[in-house]
C-alpha cells in the first residue's frame, strides 16, 4: 500500500491484508490475520487484532481495540473471529472483542452502518446488526443479539444473552438482565417499558400507516390490555398473519429465554 497513507510509526504486519487506499494513523498496530477493506481509516494507536475482518469505509477512532481477546474465563488462546461489515465507525477507545467456542461459528458480528461513540464495549460472541447507534460508554456483555435500527443511550449496561429487538430505543443511564422487545422506549434499571419508540418508527420511513397502526394496535394488546402472554401472542398471529412486523414481534417473544421487559408499574 501506498507510503504516504501509512504514518511512518505505525506497526503492521507484513501478513496483514490491507487496501491499497486505507489511512494508517501514528501508532497503530495492525497484527497478521486482519484484513481491512477499501476505504477505511484507522485513527492513531489503534489496535486491530485477531483474526478481524473489517469492511469497506468503516472509520476506527484513536486508541480503538478492534479484535480483541475475548473476556472468557474459559478462553485458552484459540483461533476465533470478529467479522465486521462495511460503513462502521467506531469512536475513541472502542473495544470489540473477538468470540469464543461457545458460540457456533467462534465469532462475534458486526453488521453495517453501525455507530459505536466513545468507550463503548462489545463483548464476545455478540451479534450485531445495522444502523445500530451506540452512545458513549454503553458496556454490552458477551453473547447479546441487537437487532437493526437500535438506539443504546450512553453508561447503559446490557447483560450476557440478552437480546434487544429492532427499533427499540434505550434511554441513557438504563440497565437490563432482561430482552426488550422491538419497537419500544425502554428506560431505568430492569429498562421498564414506557411507550412506543414512535420518533424512531416514523423517522426511519419505513412503516406504511397502516404499518404503524398494527404496531400501536399489538403495544396496546400485549402491554395494556393484560392476559396471559401465550393467550395474547396467539391473538396478534391470529389477528395479524400477513403482518412481518406484528410477527416479528410475536416471534421475538416466543423466542425469549429471559424473558422480556414489561411496562412500569404506575403505582409506584
Amino acid at each position: 500500500m501506498p507510503e504516504a497513507l501509512v504514518h511512518p510509526t505505525a506497526v503492521i504486519s507484513e501478513q496483514a491484508k490491507i487496501a491499497d487506499d486505507v489511512t494508517i494513523g501514528p501508532y497503530a498496530v495492525i497484527g497478521p490475520n486482519v484484513a481491512i477493506a477499501s476505504g477505511c481509516a484507522i485513527g492513531s494507536h489503534a489496535c486491530i487484532d485477531g483474526t478481524t475482518t473489517i469492511g469497506e469505509r468503516t472509520r476506527v477512532g484513536r486508541h480503538a481495540c478492534i479484535g480483541a481477546d475475548p473476556q472468557d474465563l474459559g478462553y485458552k488462546g484459540e483461533e476465533t473471529f470478529l467479522h465486521i461489515g462495511p460503513d462502521n465507525f467506531f469512536g475513541d477507545y472502542v473495544q470489540i472483542s473477538r468470540g469464543t467456542l461457545k458460540s457456533h461459528d467462534r465469532s462475534t458480528r458486526i453488521g453495517a452502518q453501525n455507530f459505536f461513540m466513545a468507550y463503548a464495549h462489545i463483548g464476545h460472541d455478540c451479534i450485531v446488526g445495522n444502523k445500530i447507534i451506540i452512545a458513549n460508554t454503553v458496556q454490552v456483555a458477551g453473547h447479546v443479539e441487537i437487532e437493526d435500527n437500535v438506539y443504546i443511550g450512553g453508561l447503559t449496561a446490557i447483560h450476557q444473552f440478552v437480546r434487544i429487538g429492532r427499533f427499540a430505543m434505550v434511554a441513557g443511564g438504563s440497565a437490563t438482565s432482561l430482552d426488550i422487545p422491538p419497537y419500544v422506549r425502554v428506560a431505568g434499571y430492569g429498562c421498564a417499558v414506557y411507550g412506543l419508540n414512535l420518533i424512531g418508527l416514523k423517522r426511519s420511513n419505513t412503516f406504511s400507516k397502516e404499518a404503524m397502526a398494527n404496531i400501536k394496535m399489538l403495544y396496546d394488546r400485549f402491554f395494556r390490555d393484560g392476559g396471559q402472554f401465550e393467550e395474547v401472542l396467539d391473538g396478534l398471529a391470529r389477528d395479524f398473519p400477513n403482518d412481518p412486523n406484528v410477527m416479528h414481534f410475536v416471534a421475538f417473544v416466543r423466542k425469549s429465554e429471559r424473558g422480556v421487559t414489561r411496562v412500569r408499574d404506575t403505582k409506584e
